[in-house]
């Protein structure tokens, strides 16, 4: 009896967790943004601007090899906090026996891969690395074997995330960075590896801190049993099934970036795609922090779901879209009037290209505001037809633009374009209007709360930071600072007046005693 109280007790859905949750996702987020500011610079100061172009077609490499597992890592925590919330202990044991089964086996297909890859690079890409072929190749040995390890763990992960430890999840993720780039700048400072030492690094990071997931997993997920023999067909079809869906809506934009990352090694070299990827790697964390925040919400939705509640449904999407596109317009618009100094500063300013920034910048914004239609959706297992129809939209759309730029002696701003078009087109509006189909949402409702209202909340700062810009560009730097400073503080108190619910603002004014203002 005690036992079923204290069950009561737990809101299964995770919403009692999430803004904790999402505090330590952002927290540890933080932690990765370092790494990711810290070591292109060193690299490109320590070993040249080549390498950092084989680094990074390194990566390309890895994103291509994350389609081994299927989407299967990202998308069965659905089914453990469906089950777990239903109590239905034996399906949930049924669920992640079979999902760790099929990632045992997913995790030596993409080693093989890697493998394979290793000794095709130098007959298909030898002419165009050169002398850094053997390098590549290490590159992509220890970061594809890594990635394979990360496959085979990838049930602690889900049932982390399906008991709602996002927190745990995202701890995990930063002390494997902090680890990584500290090993990284060990082997690039102390020893002659080059690269492919970083990449040494970051497989034994790797290793240890997917290992410690499963000693998180044995303390908090108590209704876990692990017992191989409990996979069985019919469940791993499920999976299968559901992955399969997950991944045709989450991969397009992976494959997208990188198959323009190789064709611009194939048609400019290395050193290209290095100025390529800095800008993309700043939209992409402001993506990062994003996804923290959305991935939250299909164990959520499942739940709700389950318990009927088509009305919640829809306020889950309309106010977090809003809070989306409330985080992504500041940050992205930041990105769009200072990126290009972002970039002097931080690279150097053969990296600082404005016209890039903006175009990176500008046209990731609905994509990214509105990544919470996908993830709804992923929660109600409604994603499937739109998935499909989004992978082989977004392929047409690319197919359509080569026609117009040709493959060969592109620009950078051209590259840029080719992926930012077919993004706003597939998952900035066809996607969002599918959602408010499936959730019988008025398209206008939609619109006006979770678009219109950012919109016009944000104005006073992107007016501030025009301003800001303009006394920068004349070197009025103090004035610059001054506009600048202005644009965070209102565009702060309009946020909490206006996003932050009404419970919590009391909470926090009284906290500071200011109940009389």
């Amino acid at each position: 009896m005690t036992d079923k109280v204290e069950q009561q007790k737990i809101d299964l859905t995770g919403q009692d967790r999430f803004a904790w949750n999402l505090m330590v996702s952002w927290i540890s987020q933080l932690v990765l943004i370092f790494s990711g500011f810290i070591m292109p610079r060193l690299v490109d100061d320590k070993v040249g601007q080549a390498a950092l172009g084989i680094w990074d077609f390194g990566w390309s490499f890895v994103s291509y090899l994350s389609l081994v597992g299927l989407g299967m890592g990202a998308c069965f925590n659905r089914y453990v906090a469906k089950h777990r919330g239903a109590g239905e202990l034996t399906l949930l044991n049924y669920v992640a026996n079979s999902a760790l089964f099929v990632q045992l086996i997913f995790a030596a297909v993409a080693m093989s891969v890697t493998v394979l890859f290793y000794l095709l690079l130098p007959p298909y890409f030898g002419e165009n690395l050169a002398e850094n072929t053997h390098t590549a190749q290490l590159v992509i040995l220890f970061l594809g074997a890594g990635v394979a390890f990360q496959m085979a763990s990838g049930s602690a992960s889900g049932l982390l995330t399906g008991y709602h430890r996002w927190d745990i999840h995202n701890a995990l993720h930063a002390g494997d960075s902090i680890l990584s780039i500290v090993l990284m700048v060990f082997a690039l400072y102390f020893t002659d590896l080059n690269v492919a030492g970083m990449a040494i690094g970051y497989l034994i990071s790797t290793i240890i801190f997917q290992s410690l997931r499963f000693v998180f997993v044995n303390k908090i997920c108590k209704e876990f049993k692990f017992n191989l023999k409990m996979a069985n067909w019919k469940t791993i079809k499920m999976l299968l099934k559901f992955g399969i869906k997950s991944m045709l809506s989450n991969v397009p934009p992976i494959i997208l970036l990188q198959t323009i990352s190789v064709m611009l090694v194939s048609s400019i070299g290395p050193a290209a795609l290095a100025i390529f990827a800095r800008p993309m790697a700043l939209t992409k964390q402001i993506k990062t922090f994003m996804t923290k925040f959305t991935l939250m919400l299909t164990p959520t939705t499942g739940s709700m779901q389950g318990a009927g509640d088509a009305q919640a449904i829809q306020a889950l999407f309309i106010n977090t879209t809003k809070l989306s596109f409330a985080f992504a317009l500041p940050t992205l618009g930041l990105l769009f009037i200072y990126g290009d100094i972002v970039l002097h500063y931080w690279m150097g300013p053969e990296y600082a290209l404005w016209p890039l920034v903006m175009i990176l910048a500008i046209g990731q914004l609905l994509p990214m505001g509105q990544d919470t239609s996908i993830r709804i959706l992923m929660g109600m297992n409604q994603h499937g037809r739109i998935s499909l129809f989004a992978f082989v939209a977004i392929f047409v759309l690319f197919g359509i633009g080569l026609l117009f730029t040709g493959v060969k002696q592109w620009e950078l701003t051209t590259a840029a374009l080719l992926f930012v078009i077919p993004m706003n087109i597939v998952y900035g509006i066809i996607v969002p209007i599918y959602a408010c189909n499936e959730l019988k949402l008025s398209l206008k409702t939609y619109i006006f709360n979770s678009l219109l209202k950012p919109f016009l909340y944000i104005i006073p700062f992107f007016t501030l930071l025009s301003l800001s810009r303009n006394e920068y560009n004349q070197g009025e730097w103090l004035n610059a600072w001054l506009f600048f400073g202005c644009a965070g503080v209102v565009t702060l108190t309009i946020y909490f007046y206006y996003l932050v619910p009404m419970k919590l603002r009391k909470k926090c004014l009284s906290r500071f005693k200011l109940q009389s203002l």
